[in-house]
C-alpha cells in the first residue's frame, strides 16, 4: 500500500518515464514499414501515452512539492539547477519535462500553425528528454541498487534504442530504394 508522498513519488516517477517509454517506441514504430497494419492504433497509443507520461510527470512535480522528508518549492521544481536536493540530476528531470512539454503542445496543439520541417525538429526533442529522464531516474532514484528496477531500466532502453536502429536502418534502406540511381525507368 502505498503511505508516504516518497512511495507516490516514486510511483509517478516510474510511471511518467515508462508511459513516455511507450510513446517513443510506438512512435517510432508508426512510420516503420515493418508494421503496416493497425497504424491508427500506434498512432493513438503514442499519443496517448505521451499525455499519459506528461500527466503523471506533472502529478511527480506536484507530489515533491508536499513531501514530508525533502520538500521541494516550486523553483527547485520548475527552474533546473535551483534545487538543494542533487541538483545536476533534478535538473535533468526539470528539462526533460520541458522538452516533452514543448513536444506534446506543439503536436498536439500547435501543429497547424508551422511548417512540418519545423514541427519535425522540435518533435526530435522527445529523444533527448526521453534519455535525460532515465538519467534522472537512474542517479537521483532510490530505487535504483533495486536489481529489478536496473533490470526495468536496461529493458526499456535497449528496446527503445533496438527499435530507433530499427527505425533507422529502415528509413535508410527506403531511401536508397527510391534514389534516382535505382529508377531504371526512362
Amino acid at each position: 500500500m502505498l503511505t508516504s508522498t516518497w512511495e507516490w513519488i516514486r510511483l509517478f516517477g516510474f510511471l511518467a518515464y515508462f508511459y513516455f517509454t511507450i510513446s517513443i517506441i510506438f512512435g517510432l514504430l508508426r512510420k516503420s514499414p515493418y508494421v503496416k497494419l493497425h497504424k491508427n492504433l500506434i498512432y493513438q497509443i503514442h499519443q496517448n501515452a505521451g499525455w499519459m507520461g506528461l500527466f503523471t510527470l506533472i502529478a511527480h512535480m506536484l507530489v515533491l512539492m508536499i513531501d514530508s522528508y525533502k520538500p521541494y518549492n516550486v523553483v527547485e521544481v520548475l527552474i533546473p539547477f535551483a534545487a538543494d536536493y542533487k541538483s545536476v540530476a533534478s535538473s535533468l528531470g526539470t528539462i526533460a519535462f520541458y522538452c516533452f512539454l514543448i513536444v506534446l503542445m506543439t503536436s498536439d496543439l500547435w501543429i497547424k500553425t508551422m511548417s512540418r520541417s519545423i514541427w519535425k525538429n522540435i518533435h526530435m526533442l522527445v529523444l533527448p528528454a526521453w534519455l535525460l529522464s532515465l538519467f534522472h531516474g537512474i542517479i537521483i532514484g532510490t530505487d535504483t541498487e533495486n536489481l529489478y528496477v536496473l533490470i526495468f531500466y536496461a529493458l526499456t532502453a535497449g528496446f527503445t534504442l533496438f527499435i530507433l536502429v530499427l527505425r533507422i536502418v529502415s528509413q535508410e534502406s527506403l531511401k536508397k530504394d527510391i534514389s534516382p540511381k535505382n529508377n531504371t525507368s526512362i
